[in-house]
Formats: C-alpha cells, sequence, structure tokens
C-alpha cells in the first residue's frame, strides 16, 4: 500500500471533502497520510484528524510563509503540543528565500526555522523540511543545531549531489508531483537513480497540481510511483512497499 509522506488534508478543499476524498486515495491502494501543519491556525485540526483518522500522522510547525506568526507564545504551544501528542512530528517548517526579499527577512525565517529545530531536538521528533532556493543555509541552520532526529527534505527538485548532502544528515528525500510534468528532468534522474532506501514519494496535495487552474490530488500519488516504477524496471507496488516502509521508520511509536 501507498503512503502519501506530504498532503495537506488540513486545507481546503480536501478537508471539505475529505470522506470523498480517503475514499479515492484507498481505490488506488493509498491508505497512510502524513499531514504537515503550516502555522498555529491549523495545529488543532491536523492534530484532531490524526486522533480521528488511523491513516493520518500529523506534524505540526511553522511554514516559512507564515513566519509572521512566530514568537515566544507560538514556540510555547508548540512545545505543549508536541508533549501531549508523541506522535507527531514537526513540519512543515524550512526556508523559502524567494519569499525573503531583505536580510532581515532572511534572518526571520532563518530564526524561527532554528528555534523549531531546538524543539524537535528537545521533542526527539522528525522535521518535514520546505527549501526553496535555500538548501544550504537549511543544512547550515542543521548543523548548527546539532539536529539529529532526521526527517524529509519536500518536494526535492535539486541535484543527486544535494540530494546526498540531505541524505548525509539523516533525511529521506521526498518525490512528487513534480514528477507529473515532463518537464521536470532532473527530478527524473533522481527518481531513477537515488537508492529507493532513501526515498519517500508524497504528493503535497492540493498543492503543486500538474494541471493548471486545478487542485491537487492525494489520489495522483499512485501515478507518481508508477512513474517511479517504469524509470526502474520494476512494478509500482514494489516502490510502494519500499517508501511506505522507509516512513514508517521515522514516525514515532508511541508508548
Amino acid at each position: 500500500m501507498l503512503y502519501d509522506s506530504h498532503c495537506h488534508l488540513n486545507h481546503s478543499p480536501l478537508v471539505d471533502n475529505l470522506t470523498q476524498v480517503l475514499q479515492r486515495a484507498e481505490e488506488k491502494s493509498i491508505n497512510h497520510f502524513l499531514v504537515p501543519a503550516t502555522c498555529p491556525d491549523d495545529w488543532l485540526i491536523t492534530l484532531k484528524l490524526a486522533q480521528s483518522y488511523p491513516q493520518i500522522c500529523a506534524a505540526i510547525g511553522i511554514h516559512p510563509w507564515f513566519v509572521t506568526s512566530y514568537n515566544e507564545s507560538a514556540l510555547s504551544q508548540l512545545e505543549q503540543l508536541l508533549y501531549h501528542h508523541p506522535q507527531a512530528l514537526v513540519g512543515e517548517i524550512g526556508l523559502d528565500f524567494v519569499r525573503a526579499h531583505s536580510v532581515a527577512e532572511k534572518n526571520l525565517q532563518i530564526n524561527c526555522f532554528e528555534a523549531q529545530l531546538q524543539q524537535a531536538k528537545t521533542a526527539q521528533r522528525p522535521v518535514i523540511i520546505h527549501h526553496v532556493h535555500a538548501t544550504d543555509a537549511c543544512l547550515h541552520s542543521i548543523k548548527r543545531c546539532r539536529f539529529t532526529y532526521g526527517g524529509i527534505a519536500h518536494a526535492f527538485s535539486g541535484s543527486i549531489e544535494e540530494a546526498q548532502a540531505w541524505i548525509k544528515q539523516g533525511f529521506l528525500i521526498g518525490v512528487g508531483s513534480l514528477l507529473l510534468r515532463p518537464q521536470a528532468k532532473k527530478i527524473r534522474l533522481i527518481a531513477e537513480k537515488l537508492p529507493l532506501q532513501h526515498m519517500v514519494i508524497e504528493t503535497d496535495a492540493p498543492y503543486m497540481s500538474p494541471l493548471p487552474h486545478q487542485n491537487n490530488s492525494p489520489d495522483n500519488l499512485r501515478q507518481i510511483a508508477e512513474i517511479i516504477a517504469s524509470l526502474r524496471n520494476c512494478h509500482w507496488q514494489d516502490i510502494a512497499a519500499i517508501t511506505s516502509e522507509n516512513i514508517h521508520k521515522i514516525i514515532p511509536v508511541q508508548g
């Protein structure tokens, strides 16, 4: 069975039609989802989804697009929620320097990211990392914080060498909906050549749609697995088994 390692079932329109979304996914043999939050406003709904649906695992954190919600109160709330929800990961956190137009804005993102890395370190949780035009800075922060609990480099689109730099820090490489775009050559090389024990697959639904002006859907994960299988001359179920096993290894075990 397939595991969508990054899917925003907590956001509209997916959360508004969740029963149907999960049913369509089940029909494509997709039965597990890692659902990251993006800001304090959606932490509680994300945790509630994980409590209500056994196939959902939650991650909570402040996405760099919502860095204005970063303050001591939010950090205190994050600490408390991680304590009370021992299976929750930390995410979606990271850096997005396309959204930073000054040194001050970059530094704010870095401060927010590193504060959450420290929270994850204290709670001993893996992290889900958004990294856009900021791979080197993300890896620098991870090393500076001496963060060693790994996680997922979400929506990877870089080179084999960049992937290896993440792997060296204990991260899995998230390969996803970019594969549905034929012009995305680098990610096809990653999908073909990266050792499968370092890979997870994802949709980022309802975002990163392969079609303009349409929402992405979790059931596209099956097609992503099929593309990887065709590149590797194997069956999509082989991809499903290995990538699902990879993500199960980083999910905290309760009790």
